[in-house]
């Protein structure tokens, strides 16, 4: 098993997938993971992807503002790939659907398209790699559990945009979809394993979600929840919030819900405030039940830095000694993306120290999916997961 990954500017989808065939080696090639900024069609980047690649899965997703690749930090507009090449008994299987009045309908047409696409009907993956458009994101996993019955590994992103507006789109070998869910089964020659990390640190600030309507956090401890937040950031001395609430600005203190816990240590899941509305609610990209606890997380700027490549590690802490790294795919929130912008070359040079110059790919997402430390399946945001595909040392 070899990875490679590959990016271009050129603005013409044609030519860029053209490109990207002349540079790809058709041999053992086995399976396409494509990110693109939303300047692209992406109808088009799917028609290209059919006529340049005939009979290979691909799937896609779109990027907010850039992508990141062991070969940098590329802001877009900018399409990525990052080619599978695998031999034996594997294979790969894509599956989209749009989203209806029934998520768990979706889901099972998805995983039914891509358990047909991959051949292998009745079989559990190793891996799954999700990309849906934001909305229904918890449902979606609880969908893909219950499905498999265990615990499958999922890594994933929401597909973003550059301004929050809904221009994301999704793609794979059999169509695209502006609202709606696409997977991909791995049933991989080598092993993969895979980390999903918050990056942020609990404060001694804690409320309850009073009233909620779905991604609309109303009311926290009986109060106008945006009135509520901004005098927990004050009190931390954040101006920017204290004036207006910024998606980039706010990745710093994130909303957080207890995930689980090891060792009576919890672990969290993070909400990330997008925008305010009207009520003086906070609108997020995750769904927050009423009663449930809520902590107000904090992330230094350094520590922001750090995280992407301290989940890489993670991600492979228990292998070091026995297998050698192959290539990784990266899942980064967009949020901390925007926060640490002019930083983002450090991050990027963190990473691919860690991983030795070795292929990844990084699309930028509005919800991220993983794997927690006590093995079930989440989504969040302000979230960095990881999947490292790896092969055992011969002896």
């Amino acid at each position: 098993m070899q990875c490679q990954s590959l990016f271009t500017h050129i603005t013409d989808e044609y030519l860029a997938i053209e490109g990207f065939r002349s540079e790809l080696d058709e041999e053992n090639l086995s399976h396409l993971i494509c990110y693109y900024t939303e300047e692209y069609d992406f109808k088009s980047i799917h028609e290209a992807f059919l006529r340049y690649f005939p009979g290979k899965t691909f799937h896609g997703a779109s990027s907010c503002q850039a992508i990141m690749t062991d070969q940098g930090f590329h802001q877009g507009p900018v399409i990525a790939v990052f080619a599978i090449y695998d031999s034996g008994l594997n294979s790969y299987g894509t599956g989209i659907s749009k989203c209806g009045s029934s998520i768990e309908t979706c889901v099972d047409q998805a995983l039914d398209m891509a358990l047909s696409n991959a051949h292998r009907l009745g079989e559990v993956p190793n891996l799954i790699l999700l990309h849906a458009t934001p909305g229904n994101e918890e449902v979606i996993i609880k969908c893909i559990d219950e499905r498999f019955g265990t615990l499958v590994p999922i890594i994933g992103g929401s597909a973003a945009d550059n301004n929050i507006k809904g221009n994301w789109s999704i793609i794979t070998s059999q169509g695209f979809e502006k609202c709606g869910i696409s997977v991909t089964l791995f049933y991989s020659s080598q092993p993969v394993d895979i980390a999903f990390s918050a990056g942020h640190t609990p404060t001694d600030t804690t409320g309850i979600a009073t009233k909620t309507d779905g991604r609309c956090l109303l009311e926290i401890d009986g109060k106008p929840a945006l009135d509520v937040y901004r005098d927990w950031t004050n009190d931390l001395g954040n101006q920017q919030i204290r004036d207006v609430l910024l998606f980039a600005n706010a990745s710093a203190y994130p909303l957080g819900r207890v995930a689980g816990n090891l060792y009576d240590r919890p672990y969290y899941k993070l909400s990330h405030p997008v925008r305010e509305t009207e009520e003086g609610g906070i609108e997020l990209f995750t769904t927050i039940e009423e009663g449930e606890p809520l902590t107000l997380m904090k992330g230094s700027r350094e520590h922001l830095i750090g995280r992407a490549a301290r989940v890489v590690n993670a991600a492979f802490n228990q292998k070091l000694g026995e297998s050698r790294k192959i290539g990784v795919i990266n899942i980064f929130c967009a949020g901390p993306m925007l926060h640490l912008k002019q930083d983002i070359n450090s991050v990027y040079e963190q990473i691919n120290q860690e991983l030795e110059h070795l292929p990844f790919i990084c699309p930028f997402t509005f919800g991220e999916q993983g794997r927690f430390i006590g093995g079930e399946n989440g989504h969040g945001n302000l979230m960095i997961s990881s999947a490292i595909f790896h092969k055992p040392y011969e002896r």
